[in-house]
């Protein structure tokens, strides 16, 4: 019923000459009208989602999303939500056009902006406030793989790497809801050799107050145990088989990636997850060379394939821990 009355609305939206503009795959005309029909009426949000649509069926990423965040950052918290919803519904229709022709590329952009789009009013309505955001393209492979944990009782997570604390926070706002769930960040809170090469030390000195912060305005900040040092100093002492998921994004050294991974193994319970960021992570200028995060996983894939079932692969690599572990 849901994808009917989307596609009605898109049939409805598509009597306009910017909808006929979509159809027919000019997109450089549909962005003309959409920027003209603001012009005209700047308070019909319609508008700006199909903008933001066809922006990025004109592969002009960068100004799709600008368009959209400069749209939130007048917007009252109250309308947030509706907004989004409003661009939400514009980019999955279009998601299920693109399948529906066996464009999935296409398909998976259009479901990737569509969970950017949700996180931003998320970060928005809950008013944290976060430096970069490298986490939000993760979503659409998290919500598939992982809402089955959501307000489930006693949920344990243990996170490598929490940095200004956006990974921790989603979490906490939509996997561990129950009471009973926890997550126990570590970090040094000192920057990985890629922070100490892209960022001056005053902001990574001020990264921990950023984290604490951010936690806060989750308003359950007790389900959260911040360890300040190096995980693979931690994880010898925490509690064996006590983490229903691992999420390792901690430094990119293959070598650290690696070291994380085996000492985080005898931590997850039966059937519990362990996520891996940035398997695709190269570093800049051959720094390292030879030490690519994903020749760390890789290395771990191979030992252990027999214990583990690999879930996804890709930006991010999610494997289940096995029953023969």
């Amino acid at each position: 019923m849901i994808l009917e009355n989307m596609s009605n609305n898109l049939e409805e939206r598509y009597s306009s000459n910017g909808a006929k503009y979509l159809a027919q795959h000019k997109y450089s005309e549909a962005i003309a009208f959409y920027k003209e029909s603001i012009e005209t009426d700047p308070t019909l949000m319609s508008n700006y989602s199909y903008l933001c649509l066809a922006r990025l069926l004109q592969e002009q990423e960068s100004e799709a999303m600008a368009t959209w965040l400069s749209i939130l950052e007048k917007a009252d918290i109250e309308k947030v939500n509706a907004w989004t919803l409003d661009l939400v519904e514009v980019l999955i229709t279009e998601a299920i056009r693109c399948e529906g022709v066996s464009n999935f590329d296409s398909a998976r952009k259009m479901y990737r902006y569509a969970a950017i789009a949700r996180s931003e009013a998320w970060k928005k309505v809950k008013g944290y406030k976060f430096t970069n955001d490298w986490f939000s393209q993760n979503l659409p492979i998290w919500e598939q793989y992982l809402m089955h944990l959501a307000n489930k009782p006693k949920i344990n997570i243990l996170e490598i790497g929490s940095w200004e604390g956006m990974s921790a926070c989603w979490l906490l706002d939509h996997i561990l809801t129950h009471e009973s769930s926890r997550i126990t960040c570590i970090d040094t809170f000192e920057g990985s050799i890629e922070h100490k090469l892209e960022y001056n030390n005053s902001y990574i000195k001020s990264v921990e107050e950023k984290f604490d912060f951010n936690i806060s305005q989750t308003g359950v900040p007790e389900k959260v145990t911040k360890i300040v040092g190096s995980s693979q100093d931690v994880m010898r002492s925490l509690p064996l088989k006590n983490y229903d998921m691992l999420y390792i994004d901690g430094s990119h050294l293959a070598s650290d990636a690696l070291t994380d991974a085996v000492l985080g193994w005898g931590l997850v319970k039966i059937g519990g997850f362990i996520v891996f960021d940035d398997y695709d992570y190269k570093f800049p200028n051959s720094v390292d060379a030879g030490q690519e995060t994903k020749i760390g996983i890789d290395a771990f894939l191979k030992v252990f394939c027999k214990k583990i079932n690999i879930i996804h692969q890709g930006h991010q690599v999610i494997v289940e821990k096995g029953v023969v572990a």
